[in-house]
């Protein structure tokens, strides 16, 4: 099938992005000429033109041989070149008090640096002209060198599987505990209900989790479902692409998912934002974001290709099982720097347990509501570890379950068979998407609410009509 342009989407692609641009800068816009939020604004629309054509050139063509081949420069050339614009896009944003435009920060890293690529990608793939299958082998130049866990060319044993495993739990539960620099100590965790499927850590570099991987597969396959992409999953070289331009949208995902979070509700602390500016302070919370996330998602390659099952759903049981280990024996009291008491007993379910039959009469227990704390209102009753090993009976007895189909053959008379299906077949996939799902609505639903330049969207906005 030959690929030809459609100028319907091209213009329609470019349209959207610069008048997301204008409308992101009407107010500097409207400034007197001449001052510096109008020069940044006007130097900043120039400056996306020159860079989405450089990334375009990027996408479409390959560097010539004679500057492939020089040294140090000539490997990484289009590199070299994506980290000049952001060089200049950083040095003319610097803190005010080296003498740049640092309340530029969001509107140069994010508008120009980071949606300037992904519409570069996108008009690529409406100007691609080619036979292939899809138009989304017009990124095929940028998938080859994307950098990538290497696929193992031989049967890696057990014993290695199992110590790259190890290796990368290790690592994760470090990550859970490396919290994030310059985090204010009054930043919300509006998202705590769905911290344990997305495998993440409140506060820390894996605040994200598991999130920008999942919502990436998740519109991957709603466009691969709806024919929006056309590739054929059965095909090497269709599949190849498809994982490959995957990967790409997780890169995407990941500072789209961080950049919210920062600015709604992971606040930067005082003296961070009097030390480089507010910009400069989101920036740095994003950069810890983006890192933690980009590692997950290394990591979980590194599982799945040298480690045992998926690396997604290895987080996940490391996250619930430390959770459960924590919330079950934990001796630490449930307020901490508090004292021992009848109101402020043990954490853990069971020295909880242990500490209210031993400090206390049952007369004792009765006037404090002592079994009602223990069984409902502890910060971890009995009723929840209770219920929790019913739900682990029941999904191991549906897990282990299977459907056995009959078969006939019928060449072969009364030679019969039976097929095996698991009763859970979709496993706990449904339950991931659907919570990323849900978590990405209500991240962006609350960020259209409460910020401050995003609640004056139109329809979506808390203040989209109001003059």
């Amino acid at each position: 099938m030959k690929h030809k342009p459609i100028p319907w989407a091209i213009l329609l692609t470019g349209v959207l992005y610069y008048g997301l641009l204008v409308y992101w800068q009407s107010d500097e816009l409207q400034m007197a000429s001449g001052s510096d939020p109008y020069n940044a604004a006007v130097f900043g629309l120039l400056f996306s033109v020159v860079y989405l054509a450089y990334c375009m050139i990027c996408f479409q063509r390959d560097l010539p041989s004679s500057f492939k081949e020089m040294p140090f420069v000539g490997r990484f050339g289009k590199l070299t070149g994506w980290l000049a614009f952001a060089s200049i896009a950083v040095y003319y944003v610097r803190p005010a008090a080296w003498g740049g435009y640092d309340e530029g920060v969001g509107f140069f890293l994010v508008g120009i640096i980071l949606l300037g690529f992904g519409a570069a990608a996108i008009l690529t793939c409406f100007m691609w002209e080619g036979d292939d299958s899809s138009r989304l082998y017009a990124l095929r130049r940028f998938v080859d060198v994307y950098p990538t866990i290497t696929k193992p060319e031989r049967h890696v044993r057990f014993n290695e599987k199992m110590w790259t495993t190890t290796f990368v739990l290790i690592i994760y539960f470090a990550m859970t505990n490396v919290m994030l620099f310059g985090l204010s100590g009054q930043a919300l965790d509006l998202f705590s209900g769905f911290r344990s499927i997305m495998a993440g850590a409140s506060g820390t570099i894996m605040h994200l989790g598991i999130g920008p991987i999942v919502t990436g597969s998740i519109i991957m396959q709603l466009f691969a479902g709806a024919k929006i992409i056309r590739l054929d999953l059965s095909n090497s070289d269709d599949k190849a692409m498809y994982q490959g331009v995957q990967k790409l949208l997780v890169l995407i995902m990941i500072p789209i998912e961080s950049i919210p979070q920062t600015y709604g509700f992971l606040d930067p602390s005082e003296w961070l934002i009097d030390a480089y500016g507010l910009g400069w302070a989101n920036f740095v919370i994003v950069a810890q974001l983006f890192a933690g996330s980009y590692l997950v998602f290394l990591l979980d390659e590194l599982v799945s290709k040298w480690g045992i099952g998926s690396g997604i759903s290895l987080f996940i049981a490391a996250g619930v099982a430390q959770s459960t280990f924590v919330g079950t024996l934990s001796p630490l009291a449930t307020t901490s720097g508090m004292p021992y008491s009848l109101q402020n007993p043990p954490s853990g379910t069971l020295p909880m347990i242990f500490y209210m039959f031993r400090e206390s009469s049952n007369y004792e227990m009765i006037q404090a509501n002592g079994f009602e704390v223990m069984l409902l209102t502890h910060v971890n009753p009995v009723a929840a570890l209770i219920s929790s090993i019913i739900v682990f009976l029941v999904v191991a007895f549906a897990e282990s379950s299977k459907l056995e189909l009959p078969l006939t053959h019928g060449k072969v008379r009364g030679h019969r068979g039976k097929y095996p299906i698991r009763l859970v077949y979709a496993s706990n996939i449904p339950v991931i998407l659907m919570a990323a799902l849900l978590a990405n609505i209500n991240m962006f639903t609350l960020l259209f609410w409460s910020h401050p330049t995003l609640s004056r969207t139109p329809i979506l906005g808390q203040n989209g009509w109001a003059s």
